[in-house]
C-alpha cells in the first residue's frame, strides 16, 4: 500500500460535466456533484479507475445480532465459550465491553461454536444486509495459535440461518485470510449472495466453524475470541459532508471539503482510507485517500480535511 490522494476518473467526469454543461440540461441523476464520504480499512494505493474504497465500513451503528456478551455452546471439538473482558471490540453503540473466548478440546479437528437465538437480538433482513464479525488470533504466541489453523482449504466457516445444519448461509476463508490479532470477517457482500445451503429463512442461528491440522489442538482462554456480529445496510456506509462545505476559493482556484465522524461513528476500526461520493442513481467516487491508519474509539472525533487546487 502506497500512501496517496487524487481525483479519480470519475471525479473528472463530473467536473467535465458539471462545468460545460447548460443549466437546463442537466440531468438530475447523472455526474451529480461530490456530497458525501465513506471511510475504510485496509485501503490499497489509490486509483484513478477505482469507484470505491476496497473496504468500506459502516459509520452509523447499523443492527447488532450478538454482542458478544452471549455465550456460544460448544460441539464436536468445540467447548461452550467464556466470557473476556480483557480483549473485546468496540463498535455499533455496543457497551458491554465483553468477547467470547472460544476454547477447544483436543477431541475433533472440527471445532464448533452456535447461539441459537439471534432474532431476539435484532437480527433481520437478510436480503438487503451486510454483516460482519471480530475474530481474534493470539499475537503474543510467535503464531502457534493460527499455526494450528488447517493450512490449506478451508479453515473457518461463518453459518447464519434458520438452523446451522441444513438452512444457512455459509461464508469460508483460509489460514492465509487470516492473521495474528484482530480480524474482520467482512466480505463486502449482501448476505444473500452468500453460498447457501437448504433454505436458510430467518436468521435465528449462529455458528463459527474451525478446522484444524489435528484433532489433538487445542485452543484455551485468550487463544482465539469473538465478538460484535452485526448487520448494516449501504446507507450506513455513507454520511454527508459538513455543513456548508465544500468552500470554493476563486482567487487561490482551490476547493475545501470537510468530512467528519463523530464519537459514536466508525468505532473499533483503524481507518487507512477515505472517498468522496455523489448521490447518482449509482454512486459516484470522485476521489480517493490513502493514509497511514488510525484506531477510531469512542473517545475520538476524526476531521478529513481535504483541499484540491487546481493548476
Amino acid at each position: 500500500m502506497t500512501n496517496g490522494s487524487i481525483i479519480n476518473t470519475n471525479g473528472k467526469k463530473i467536473l467535465l460535466y458539471r462545468g460545460n454543461t447548460e443549466n437546463g440540461s442537466l440531468s438530475s441523476t447523472e455526474y451529480l456533484p461530490l456530497s458525501q464520504f465513506k471511510v475504510g480499512v485496509d485501503n490499497s494505493t489509490p486509483n484513478i479507475a477505482n469507484n470505491d474504497l476496497d473496504n468500506p465500513i459502516p459509520i452509523s451503528n447499523g443492527t447488532v445480532c450478538d454482542d458478544g456478551s452471549n455465550n456460544l455452546t460448544g460441539s464436536d471439538g468445540g467447548d461452550n465459550t467464556t466470557d473476556n473482558i480483557l480483549t473485546y471490540k468496540e463498535g455499533a453503540g455496543v457497551v458491554d465491553a465483553t468477547a467470547q473466548n472460544l476454547i477447544a478440546n483436543d477431541t475433533n479437528a472440527t471445532k464448533k461454536w452456535e447461539i441459537a437465538d439471534l432474532t431476539t437480538n435484532g437480527a433481520n433482513a437478510v436480503s438487503t444486509k451486510y454483516i460482519s464479525q471480530w475474530l481474534y488470533i493470539r499475537t503474543d504466541d510467535l503464531g502457534v495459535t493460527l499455526a494450528k489453523f488447517k493450512s490449506s482449504g478451508t479453515c473457518l466457516e461463518i453459518r447464519l440461518g434458520a438452523d446451522t445444519t441444513a438452512n444457512y448461509y455459509s461464508q469460508t476463508l483460509e489460514a492465509s485470510d487470516l492473521a495474528v490479532g484482530w480480524n474482520l470477517l467482512c466480505d463486502n457482500a449482501l448476505l444473500s449472495t452468500w453460498t447457501t445451503v437448504g433454505t436458510p429463512g430467518t436468521l435465528n442461528n449462529f455458528a463459527i466453524i474451525i478446522t484444524t491440522n489435528n484433532a489433538t489442538d487445542e485452543f484455551i482462554e485468550g487463544d482465539v475470541i469473538y465478538d460484535l456480529l452485526r448487520q448494516w445496510e449501504a446507507s450506513d456506509l455513507t454520511k454527508d459532508f459538513t455543513t456548508s462545505y465544500p468552500t470554493i476559493d476563486l482567487t487561490n482556484l482551490e476547493v475545501t471539503t470537510r468530512a467528519y465522524l463523530t464519537s459514536l461513528e466508525a468505532n473499533g476500526f483503524l481507518i487507512d482510507g477515505l472517498g468522496f461520493f455523489n448521490e447518482d442513481t449509482s454512486p459516484l467516487m470522485g476521489s480517493e485517500d490513502t493514509m497511514d491508519g488510525a484506531s477510531k474509539s469512542d473517545t475520538d472525533e476524526f476531521a478529513f480535511v481535504v483541499v484540491d487546487r487546481l493548476l
